[in-house]
Order: structure tokens, then sequence, then C-alpha cells
């Protein structure tokens, strides 16, 4: 049974979407988050299994050795949307070097980093520079991007990179939601892929069969993508936010395609997007929708046994990552690197 070690756990969207991939009946091993919500969720979903918590105070010699080392490290400096203080000194995107941590001490087979897109753009050290040139276009300093940063640390320890970006709806999510995804591994030692998915006969493999016809959806048809501010965020220049098309529109109007093509991959209907609060005459966004739009379970993040607030269930889902997207951008790169050591 291969096992996994959660980083920056959350809801535990990409270490579901990282078993899809290597092996069905993968055990987490252990789960490392501080916020109340994702604390909860852990304890609830992954009775028994230790969350380690505070990463930067973790002694990994002590930690489980695991095969696999799954971690998306916070993205506020790093997202178009966010401080773009980039993954400097100071910063939570910076927290990434406690994963680097974890990674030289376990030293794991495989290694899934995921993060915003804005990864590729944002700096990855102030130290180096920040000018908007790219390396060797202009700026007098080198320029190092955040995702240059993880992967020349990696390279740093002896693991070899490859990535991608790959939106939800690539996948047939009904948003677009682009993420950047990384597998590393010990160098001349590829994580091969064991055996060859489905092609239709479960969400995997729907999913990528969707993901291989490379259609790409209009935008006009995708919604919002969900964010964890979504109940109260101010959509001014950024235009509408989920809360708002959903509150504000009875049905799924020109939605109705991509929310088709989510229902065809996930194999269940949407659940009602708009609910109407116990106090209150205006509808507003029904969690149990966002966590459909995620791809989880019904129940995973909003089930009463969890207990959470509102605003809790909401940060925890707008700061996920669809299983299914990351599940098939880890077999795309998998395949890629086993190709390439054919």
């Amino acid at each position: 049974m291969t096992t996994i070690g959660s980083l920056f756990t959350g809801y535990g969207g990409l270490d579901m979407g990282v078993a899809m991939v290597i092996d069905p009946d993968a055990r987490v091993a252990w789960t490392c988050d501080v916020e109340p919500g994702p604390c909860r969720l852990a304890e609830v979903r992954w009775p028994g299994v230790p969350n380690l918590g505070d990463i930067t105070k973790v002694d990994w010699t002590q930690v489980e050795p695991v095969d696999v080392i799954c971690g998306g490290s916070p993205c506020q400096d790093l997202s178009t949307a966010g401080r773009r203080a980039g993954m400097s000194e100071g910063t939570r995107s910076a927290l990434w070097e406690s994963m680097l941590d974890a990674v030289d001490e376990i030293r794991p087979g495989l290694v899934v980093w995921e993060n915003v897109e804005g990864a590729l753009h944002a700096s990855g050290d102030r130290s180096v520079g920040r000018a908007e040139e790219v390396l060797g276009t202009g700026s007098a300093e080198p320029v190092v991007r955040a995702a240059g940063r993880v992967a020349g640390d990696l390279a740093g320890i002896g693991y070899d990179a490859f990535w991608r970006v790959v939106p939800a709806a690539s996948v047939g999510a009904p948003h677009r939601r682009a993420r950047l995804f990384l597998i590393a591994y010990p160098a001349g030692q590829p994580w091969l892929v064991r055996g060859r998915a489905d092609t239709g006969k479960t969400p995997f493999g729907r999913a990528l069969s969707f993901a291989r016809r490379r259609r790409r959806a209009p935008a006009r048809e995708l919604m919002p993508t969900p964010q964890a501010t979504t109940a109260t965020y101010s959509s001014a220049g950024y235009g509408a936010n989920l809360h708002e098309v959903v509150s504000s529109q009875l049905g799924f109007g020109e939605y109705s395609k991509a929310i088709a093509r989510w229902e065809w991959v996930l194999g269940r209907p949407a659940p009602t997007p708009a609910e109407m609060p116990l106090r209150g005459t205006k509808p507003r966004l029904s969690a149990a929708f966002v966590e459909w739009m995620m791809g989880l379970h019904a129940g995973h993040v909003t089930g009463e046994d969890l207990a959470l607030t509102r605003e809790q269930t909401l940060r925890l889902l707008g700061n996920g990552v669809v299983p299914l997207q990351a599940a098939v951008a880890v077999y795309q790169l998998l395949l890629a690197v086993e190709v390439m050591h054919a």
C-alpha cells in the first residue's frame, strides 16, 4: 500500500487526485494544517491520522516516512488577485521552504506540488531582483520566478521536476480555475504509472477522456471560479463573482452546457445553486453547490458531522483544488516522464 504525506492539507483534494492515479488504496499517513476548518475536517475524515500542525516546527526526523509527499503551499503572495509579494522571506508562500525540508529529510519517491498559475510569473526571491523581464532579456540581475525556484530547490537536493498548467475546465469542470502542477522524483528514478486509466467507467476516466479531446469551452459558458472569500468578496475590477451570479438568476442559464458537462463527468446531478438563509430574504450561494463544482463527494466539506461555520466551509472550498483536475495533471505528467525514460 502506497503511503501519502499531506502538507497544507485543506480538504485533501490534491491527495485525492494523486491517489486516483498512483494507488486508489493509498493511505494518508499524516496531514499538516493549522487552520481551524482543515484541522476539524482532518480530525473527522481521517480519524486517527496525526495532524503535524505548524509545518515550520515539525521535526521531520520524527515523522513516519512516506512514499509520496503532496502539498500546495499558500498562494496568496503569488496569485494575480493577491499581494504579489512573491515567494520571498516572510511571506506565506515562502512556507514552500518547509515542504522542501520535508522532502530532503524523508526522500519520497514522488513529490507533487500545486499552486496558482501566477507562480510562473511571481518573483521567487526578492534578493535576486524583481525586474519584469524574464531571465536574460534585459534585466541587470537574474530573475527567478516562484515556480523556477521550486524546481531549482528540488534539483539542488537531487530531484528531477516536470510541470504543467491544467485548468479545471479542461477536465470538464464548469469553471476555469487554472492550476500549476509539478511532480518531482529522485534523479533518474521516475515514478512509473502502474497501469492505464480507464476511458470512461469512472469520473477519473471520463475527466481524462474529456481532457484528451482538448476542447476549450467558451469563456462565456464558464461560471466564476469559487474563491475563499466568495461570500463577502467585492468584485470591483474582477467581474461578477460566484455568489453574485448564483444569487441573481434562476437556473443556470448561459452556464447550462458547462453544468451538464460536469454532471456527466461526475455521474451525478448538480444541486440547487442558491439557498434561502434562515434569516433574510435574499438568496445566497449554496455551499453544497460549490462542493459539487469542486468535484467532491456530497458532504465531504458540508457535512453536518463537521459542524463548520459557513465562512469556514466556503474558505475550505475556495482554497482547494479539484481532485479530478489534479488526477489528470499528475497522470499526464507521469506518462510524459515514462515516455522520456523509455
